[in-house]
């Protein structure tokens, strides 16, 4: 590696993906950076590279199959994505770094980035870390338009955290989402952003100090624990009746909270129902007998049952 500054028995970390055929396991695809991309394009130092810690010259972090059927991959230490031939493995072409395909307008230009994805209307979508070491002095949510015959790059939208200038030394992503906003994971900063259509920031949320997010996605997820749901139940000054908290730590599909009630565990009734308030709903119980039992039941939107506590006596 004397060529790229680096010492002459070194070795060279190559950056592969390949196609999995999960009902077999069989490689159907393989794709190599070395074979493709030089040396020389990288922005990584190969100065004290050695056999036991590789120069890694590219260092991919995402693929993504574009409408037209290419592949876009996208290497961080060269500072680029690219437009890959599926059939010859042949690079179309760069967007970024050393060697871009096209003139990188104002704003378009990234430095350690991650996440490269084609959007519906083809402009693409990266988040530029800029670091590290620092190129910028923050993080971006960055989206950039092609113009192919022109071929030239324009920066369409850039966001940043308002609040505070978060620069991630690695990791990160862009999420787009119906209408125009856009979910940010910071990645090694612990923080996860949304932004609406025009920047502005709709959620933000810091997570603890030492957490990092590789990506983070807003998805439509159900969650159904494990364990059943939590009673706990308060009897009124007067004896006559009670109120019930219910919970379920998880549980995403709650609409509304059945209190049972009787004398026996096998003897309960509905006496009580509310809807869904919160992490805890209160449920007030306007009559009790002493040293009866209760349970509460988790009801979906439909009314159907999906969970029940342990019967409990008060």
């Amino acid at each position: 590696m004397s060529s790229v500054g680096g010492p002459r028995d070194a070795a060279i970390a190559d950056t592969l993906f390949q196609e999995i055929d999960l009902k077999t396991g069989l490689v159907m695809y393989e794709w190599h950076g070395l074979d493709h991309v030089a040396l020389s394009d990288s922005y990584a130092s190969a100065k004290h590279a050695s056999r036991t810690t590789p120069f890694d010259f590219f260092h991919i972090n995402a693929v993504d199959l574009r409408v037209d059927g290419d592949l876009l991959v996208d290497a961080r230490n060269t500072w680029a994505a690219y437009d890959v031939d599926p059939h010859s493995g042949g690079v179309r072409w760069a967007l970024g770094g050393k060697r871009s395909s096209f003139a990188m307008g104002p704003g378009t230009r990234t430095a350690w980035q991650h996440d490269a994805r084609e959007q519906p209307d083809g402009t693409i979508t990266l988040f530029d870390n800029g670091a590290t070491p620092a190129v910028h002095s923050q993080s971006r949510a960055i989206d950039v338009a092609l113009d192919p015959l022109r071929k030239t790059a324009t920066l369409v939208r850039s966001d940043v955290h308002p609040g505070k200038a978060l620069v991630a030394g690695s990791q990160g992503n862009v999420q787009a989402l119906a209408g125009g906003a856009w979910m940010v994971g910071w990645g090694e900063v612990p923080y996860v952003s949304e932004f609406s259509a025009g920047g502005q920031l709709l959620f933000d949320a810091q997570l603890p100090a030492a957490y990092e997010s590789y990506r983070a996605y807003r998805l439509a997820w159900s969650g159904h624990p494990s364990r059943a749901p939590a009673l706990a139940a308060v009897r009124a000054p007067s004896g006559h009746g009670a109120t019930v908290y219910a919970s379920w730590n998880g549980a995403t599909d709650v609409a509304a909270w059945r209190v049972l009630a009787g004398t026996s565990p096998s003897n309960l009734t509905a006496a009580a129902q509310a809807p869904r308030s919160g992490f805890e709903t209160a449920v007030s119980l306007p009559r009790l007998a002493a040293g009866g039992y209760l349970q509460v039941q988790a009801l979906d939107g439909s009314g159907a049952v999906i969970g029940a506590s342990r019967v409990k006596r008060i």
